[in-house]
Formats: structure tokens, C-alpha cells, sequence
């Protein structure tokens, strides 16, 4: 059950990394550098969102781009940005010097021709249905409701019935060192105890010493001076 919750616990932790990750360096391509395709080590990651290059590839796929490719060939997929300065990924029909003209699959007419310069990356792989996954992990709703339940998670993982945070192996193994310190300390005080109670036996220190007995003086009554003059009085009278 240990072995489950340590495996639990190290997945849902790792998600949450990768998702806190990526989130913030969408941010800060996008708000710092300025780059409508953020790109790690010259590969980007685009989301299909329509069926022009279907059975190839199809809506919700999540394809890969390798923007440092220069070398472009009668038959490659490449993504490059249209007249609109969106983001199309089509098949290249016909290259003629610095223009291109392509055409997706699934379709019967051609695109108008484009300048070379207009490519954005060409398509290396794709994976197929984790574009809408990747979508849904920009929208920062999603990502604090993931966030949360991870956390949520994590915390039921890690705490016992009593809500009390489950030890690890490290935390139970220095537990256990402070008890055999704590044991060894009092064995100790008690060795010390014993020791010294024996040397004053050996010395005579515990004899018992004859308790002095106090004894309590009865003191005459003083007469009130008060009453002695009202005597006089009266005897005066």
C-alpha cells in the first residue's frame, strides 16, 4: 500500500510540474519574447483544428513542427503562416523558386502560391487526439482546477485517517534515534544515580541524623492594662 501511494503521489507531483512548466513558459514566450509559436530547442507544438489534411492528420491531433528546417521538398508538410497570418499545415505540390503551392489532402483545390519565406517549421510526427488535452491546459481555468485537485491528491496520499502527515522512512528512522538517545540518556542519569548513592553509603553520608526536638514554652498570660485601671476605678467609686 506504501509502495501505491509513493507511486501515486510521484505521478500526480510530476503532472503538476509539467503542467505549472509549461504554462509559464507559454507566458513568458508569448508576453516576454514575443513568439506566436513557442519552440523548445527549435521544435513547437501546434494543435489541429481542421480536417484539410485528414487521413494524414486528423482533428485534435497534436503535431510536432521542426522550426529549424530549411530544406523543403516537393511532397514535405510544412506549417507557414497565410495571408490572414494564420498558422496552415498543408503538403507542398510544386516549389518554384522562392514560392510554394500547396494543398491538403483532403482537398480538390490547390492553396495560392506562397513565398518560401512564409514557412513556419516542417511536420516531423504527430499525436494523435493530445491537441485538445494541450489546448485545455492553456486555459488558465483548467490549469487551477488541475492544480487543485492535485494538490487535494497529494494531500489524502500523504495523511492518515487522523488527517496526520504520513512519516517517511527517513522521518521514522530519526524518530527512532531520539527514543534510543532518549533511553540511553535516562540508563545513563540512573547508572549516576546508583553510583553516587553507593559512594555515600561507602562514606557514611546516609546515616540518619537525630532530629532536634523543639519544645514549646508556655508564656504567662499577660494581664490587659485596660481592665487593670477600670479595677481601680470601681474600687475608687
Amino acid at each position: 500500500m506504501k509502495i501505491v501511494k509513493k507511486i501515486i503521489l510521484g505521478t500526480v507531483s510530476t503532472i503538476l510540474g509539467l503542467v505549472l512548466i509549461f504554462n509559464l513558459y507559454n507566458i513568458f514566450c508569448l508576453k516576454v519574447l514575443h513568439q506566436d509559436l513557442p519552440s523548445i530547442g527549435g521544435y513547437a507544438l501546434l494543435e489541429v483544428i481542421s480536417g484539410s489534411m485528414e487521413p494524414t492528420i486528423k482533428i485534435g491531433d497534436l503535431i510536432v513542427i521542426d522550426k529549424n528546417s530549411q530544406d523543403y521538398a516537393q511532397g514535405d508538410i510544412v506549417t507557414f503562416t497565410d495571408v490572414n497570418g494564420s498558422f496552415v499545415t498543408h503538403r507542398i505540390k510544386k516549389v518554384q523558386k522562392e514560392k510554394m503551392i500547396t494543398q491538403g489532402d483532403a482537398n480538390n483545390t490547390a492553396d495560392e502560391a506562397m513565398p518560401l519565406s512564409s514557412i513556419v517549421g516542417k511536420y516531423v510526427f504527430k499525436l494523435s487526439g493530445l491537441g485538445k488535452i494541450i489546448s485545455a491546459l492553456k486555459s488558465p481555468l483548467v490549469s487551477i482546477m488541475i492544480l487543485a485537485i492535485g494538490i487535494l491528491i497529494c494531500f489524502l496520499v500523504s495523511t492518515d485517517k487522523n488527517g496526520d502527515l504520513i512519516p517517511d522512512e527517513d522521518t521514522k528512522e530519526f524518530k527512532k534515534y531520539l527514543k534510543k538517545k532518549a533511553k540511553e540518556e535516562r540508563q545513563q542519569k540512573n547508572k549516576m544515580q546508583e553510583f553516587w548513592a553507593k559512594l555515600k553509603t561507602k562514606l557514611g553520608l546516609n546515616k540518619n541524623k537525630p532530629k532536634r526536638v523543639r519544645r514549646k514554652v508556655k508564656r504567662k498570660k499577660r494581664p490587659n492594662k485596660g481592665a487593670k485601671k477600670k479595677k481601680k476605678k470601681n474600687k475608687k467609686k
